[in-house]
């Protein structure tokens, strides 16, 4: 954990190094020095604290702990888990007419090979030239780069993080979360509750990280765009939609082999009359599914290294890992490359992260930049560029989400099926989207409650634990993404007080689920609250007026950054993708989405910089 810790950026340390600070100050002779009892005395207080910062040390604590206690083998071996990925019958590029999303009998296009990991390496005189850079690897820079690659266009996509795949992915998930994610994996939205965002960075971005998840955006979303903001086509992208879907090997999970958790997921769901699903991924026929937050052990899931990124190289395009981009070039009053710093010492066994660099330089006709919602603004603040309506890195949004759990009678065994496998989708018009997602045990132990043998044995019971993630399409609530010094981006962000009791109302439809299947006791994620018995969640959660800082979050999918839109006072880019203030400057990741989507946006991300990449290209030939 110390290694962890000290390969994290140093504002994310110094955040832990002063929790751990407070923390043995909260004893007069040092908490480390205090006796046991002492010890379980100041934890137990500290949970039924109504100070929000005293139950956010404490939760920093368990995450820690979780994620030392739960990467030990034998802890997974005395509790039985066991993380793995398995493929059913049919083979990995076969989709079913029946259950494809875009129905009949196609044949994806699989991707031939992966990256070669030689051919990732910056070259050695540090320049190139050509006609599109793309800043970025992940769902956006990715999908881009094929659409410009294909179209006959000569592209470099650089990514700052390195390659990796099924052949050398760590199960260990400090290893994992040093190799794959930004921040270590300590990306966090500032605020009351501070909110964790993982988000990756590695060649694939995010996508290797994520539970695959694909739902295409709701429409009125998009008929929202095309009439308020002036995005023209945004109600045209089916055509898109269906060559992801196909191309990704889109399909439903299938119920029969989902997993307990999905099975009572949707038990109790029927049991109240919601309305529910099975969720659609980008995994073919994998039938067991546990270990997407560290990547697809399988490579089964279609994530950017094993799809679209060996698509574009195969059309010519090049990739280059271990590059971070310090600059945006320009001259004449257009964007005309990128300047670089690119790892020193790279090998066969790892591309990138290796610490040492070297000057590195990309001249283009357009750049691309694709970074990400938190990387991308903050590269573009640096420079003050496309920043003249004043909303770069303003208007994030993000999915707020609560990890909703439940004790039950029989065997859960979550990691048996399919990681993110149903959803609930009743409450969509209040902005909330249920799925049921059993989160591995490093990586969700700390929200059990309790503290020292009362957490133990919630973990002990670990087994017989089923999960709902509630995810807030949020309204009125917003947050903020600045530069932090020559690397790095800062997050905050404002839960509203309506988002809130949203959130609160979730909760409570969760628990409904949960009970309507059997639970025993629900774990509402609120602080000062613990355990709720069956019909205590109307009185003790849904009516209690429960405040923002009261509630346990996490979030994903970080949105709308640098957003699209036809009014320059109010937008970053036009509809086009191109920066309103800078000609030959494009931004095509999830900054440009305008909207909070109310499901996950890998689809929509995708869709879009397809539609930004073909106007590109036409511009460009």
């Amino acid at each position: 954990m110390a290694r962890h810790l000290g390969s994290i950026p140093a504002r994310a340390r110094a955040f832990v190094v002063l929790a751990l600070r407070v923390l043995e100050r909260s004893s007069p002779r040092g908490f480390s020095r205090a006796s046991l009892e002492r010890r379980r005395a100041l934890l137990r207080r500290m949970e039924r604290s109504r100070v929000p910062l005293r139950r956010d040390l404490l939760l920093l604590l368990k995450t820690l702990a979780s994620l030392g206690y739960g990467r030990a083998p034998e802890v997974q071996a005395a509790l039985g888990v066991e993380v793995r990925c398995e493929l059913g019958g049919a083979p990995a590029g076969a989709i079913d007419g029946d259950s494809h999303p875009g129905g009949g009998r196609e044949t994806p296009t699989t991707a031939a090979g992966g990256l070669d990991r030689h051919a990732l390496r910056p070259v050695a005189d540090g320049h190139e030239e050509c006609d599109v850079v793309i800043v970025g690897s992940g769902a956006g820079g990715a999908a881009v780069a094929r659409v410009l690659a294909e179209r006959g266009l000569e592209v470099v996509v650089l990514e700052e993080g390195e390659y990796h795949d099924a052949s050398d992915y760590s199960t260990d998930p400090l290893v994992a979360l040093r190799s794959l994610y930004r921040d270590g994996g300590l990306t966090v939205c500032e605020g009351r509750p501070p909110i964790p965002v993982p988000v990756g960075r590695c060649v694939g971005g995010t996508t290797v990280i994520n539970s695959g998840t694909c739902f295409r955006t709701p429409p009125d979303v998009l008929r929202g765009w095309r009439d308020e903001l002036g995005i023209e086509w945004a109600t045209d992208l089916d055509a898109e939609f269906e060559a992801l879907e196909r191309d990704l090997q889109v399909r439903p999970v299938d119920p029969a082999t989902a997993g307990r958790n999905a099975a009572l997921c949707r038990a109790g769901a029927e049991a109240i009359g919601a309305s529910n699903g099975a969720i659609a991924r980008n995994a073919g026929a994998v039938t067991c599914c546990g270990a997407c937050p560290t990547g697809c052990t399988l490579d089964a899931k279609q994530a950017m290294h094993v799809s679209e990124l060996p698509r574009a190289v195969a059309a010519g395009a090049r990739v280059r890992a271990g590059v971070r981009v310090e600059r945006v070039l320009v001259e004449g009053g257009r964007a005309c490359g990128v300047s670089c710093s690119a790892d020193a010492d790279l090998d066969s066994a790892s591309v990138g992260g290796t610490g040492r660099s070297r000057p590195y330089e990309v001249r283009a006709r357009a750049v691309v930049v694709a970074a990400g919602a938190l990387a991308t603004p903050a590269l573009l603040l640096r420079q003050g560029l496309a920043d003249s309506s004043g909303q770069l890195g303003r208007q994030l949004r993000i999915h707020p989400a609560c990890w909703v759990g439940a004790r039950f009678d029989e065997e859960v065994r979550g990691w048996d099926g399919v990681m993110q496998s149903w959803y609930v989708d009743e409450w969509r018009d209040r902005g909330l989207f249920l799925e049921a997602t059993f989160t591995p045990l490093a990586f969700g132990a700390h929200w059990l409650p309790g503290v020292a043998e009362d957490w133990m044995r919630r973990i002990e019971d670990f087994g017989r634990i089923g999960v709902i993630g509630v995810h807030l399409s949020d309204h009125g609530s917003s947050g903020r993404v600045r530069a932090a010094g020559r690397r790095h981006a800062r997050a905050s962000y404002r839960l509203s007080a309506a988002d809130a009791e949203t959130i609160s109302y979730g909760i409570a439809r969760a628990a409904d689920i949960h009970f309507a299947a059997g639970a025993r006791e629900v774990f509402p994620q609120i602080g000062g609250l613990g355990p709720i018995a069956p019909g205590e969640q109307a009185d003790k959660v849904e009516h209690a007026r429960i405040g923002a800082s009261a509630l346990r979050l996490e979030a994903f999918h970080p949105m709308g950054s640098a957003r699209m839109g036809a009014d320059r006072s109010t937008s970053v880019v036009a509809a086009t993708g191109e920066a309103h203030d800078l000609p030959g400057l494009y931004v095509a990741d999830a900054s440009v989405l305008p909207s909070s989507l109310g499901v996950n946006p890998m689809l929509t991300i995708m869709a879009c910089a397809r539609r930004i990449g073909a106007g590109l290209a036409e511009r460009l030939t």
